[in-house]
């Protein structure tokens, strides 16, 4: 009877913790998660000093997301060199979380973050990307990290085109393209996107509000990735500024406006 009570009382204890473990979610970047690596290859720089010093490594950073989503108690669990570990924490300190749940409630939780730094890996990323220092197409830059809405900004981000487009809307009218499956499935709808204008004129934390099928929502992502931008302005330094898109699909509506630009006082 002992060993039956004991085994009986192990499976219970197990089961429990099979079901908590179901019922907790770690912290998980607001961006989906197949955007993490774009969003590392369109930001990261290596250290001149850790190019010329040959240094390679993955950098390994464990932190704590509390209940309102703020990162706190950053830690470096590995390390590569100074420099190198100071661009990661850049890198890192511009991604936006989600809290950690249980039981769906919001908690504070615990997660680690980890990026490689390779030289022949970024030497292919700067050929692709075609860049190498991220230009700064306004300073001074402001060093706080705070995100502002559009209405908050003494000057509101705008598109860096070249002579070919008049607008921003017309950049996205002349090269958002119909998907195939959405052409055939005779899709109509909108995809709305919320990303993160940096105050290097790069989109980050790129977050799919409404999707929609057929490789529409995949077209209109590719799209944000194109464009880049003058930097919001506050109190005259460049600022992370909250922007919202809205991108109309409609087969019967290729030749017209694509896109609705969305400055809502929605934050992130």
């Amino acid at each position: 009877m002992f060993y039956r009570t004991t085994l009986l009382s192990a499976i219970f204890i197990i089961s429990l913790l099979s079901l908590k473990g179901q019922e907790y979610q770690a912290p998980q970047t607001r961006m989906p998660n197949n955007l993490i690596k774009d969003f590392i290859h369109t930001h990261i720089e290596y250290p001149e000093s850790a190019l010329n010093n040959k240094e390679e490594g993955t950098v390994l950073i464990s932190f704590t997301v509390n209940k309102e989503g703020r990162v706190t108690d950053k830690e470096f669990v590995k390390s590569v060199s100074e420099s190198i570990d100071s661009a990661a924490l850049k890198l890192f300190n511009m991604i936006l979380w989600e809290p950690a749940k249980y039981i769906g409630k919001p908690v504070d939780g615990t997660n680690e973050f980890k990026i490689k730094y390779s030289i022949k890996r970024y030497s292919s990323i700067v050929k692709k990307r075609g860049y190498d220092k991220i230009p700064l197409p306004f300073e001074p830059v402001s060093s706080s990290l705070t995100i502002y809405t559009v209405k908050e900004l003494d000057k509101a981000p705008e598109a860096l085109l070249d002579s070919t487009y008049k607008s921003a809307q017309e950049f996205i009218t002349q090269n958002l393209v119909l998907p195939e499956a959405a052409l055939k499935l005779n899709l109509i709808g909108y995809v709305k996107l919320r990303f993160v204008i940096e105050p290097n004129g790069l989109p980050s934390n790129l977050m799919v509000i409404e999707p929609l099928g057929g490789g529409c929502t995949e077209e209109a992502i590719r799209i944000v990735q194109l464009l880049k931008w003058f930097p919001g302005i506050k109190y005259q330094e460049a600022v992370r500024t909250c922007y919202n898109l809205s991108f109309k699909f409609d087969p019967a509506d290729e030749i017209k406006s694509k896109v609705i630009p969305n400055q809502s006082n929605t934050g992130i």
